[in-house]
């Protein structure tokens, strides 16, 4: 099951924040080694602080999360912009109120052992949200910054991004993408989601937002 976490339900669903920002902490400081900022055991950046992000998690029925990503508009501050702007040589210029950045994707290990199989379950759950979301509520496109390692997952996944740009190879091999919102891409997503957990629902709940991936 997936649902929507906005910045307002921070003290009413403190719980829930209180998983998905330790899970950021072990995945991205521990497992991955990025400079990131972590307090008191939160992985949260100015984003999460000044902007007013949504995030997409999903959960057991026990309502344990087992995964989260983090969406922001275009048309303001974004880490494509700032972080990642020196990455690639080429300026990439995404601003539209329509395309949408996804950023901090989260398969959380704190949710207890997850095997290669349930990983995978995980992120093809939260990319099968993703895209009904944006469907949902007019956005065209998702942005985001991956590593080559991912675009064999993504195949098999069936949402895969068209590649916007290549880093620097100092950087490493990474890549900037944009993933089309189509009600075919949602339907395959949800098709794929099935045959790996034929008892969850993959329809997120809904919000209006107007109108990632490291």
């Amino acid at each position: 099951m997936s649902r929507i976490l906005t910045k307002d339900m921070l003290e009413t669903d403190r719980p829930a924040f209180d998983e998905m920002f330790r899970a950021r902490a072990a995945v991205f400081r521990d497992r991955l080694g990025w400079q990131v900022d972590v307090r008191d055991r939160w992985e949260r950046d100015r984003y999460d602080e000044a902007e007013d992000p949504v995030y997409l998690v999903t959960q057991r029925p026990s309502g344990t999360l087992t995964g989260s990503l983090r969406l922001l508009p275009t048309t303001g501050a974004t880490m494509l912009k700032s972080e990642f702007r020196h990455f690639f040589d080429q300026p990439i210029d995404v601003d539209s109120p329509t395309t949408w950045e996804c950023t901090r994707f989260c398969v959380h290990p704190l949710a207890g052992h997850l095997d290669q199989h349930s990983s995978r379950a995980v992120a093809t759950e939260l990319l099968s949200g993703l895209c009904d979301l944006a469907l949902d509520t007019g956005i065209d496109n998702i942005v985001g910054v991956y590593d080559v390692a991912m675009i064999g997952v993504y195949r098999r996944i069936g949402w895969r991004p068209t590649p916007l740009a290549r880093s620097r190879p100092e950087i490493g091999n990474l890549y900037v993408g944009l993933w089309d919102v189509t009600a075919q891409n949602c339907q395959m997503l949800r098709a794929n989601l099935s045959g790996l957990l034929p008892q969850a629902s993959s329809d997120p709940a809904r919000v209006l937002i107007g109108g990632g991936i490291r």
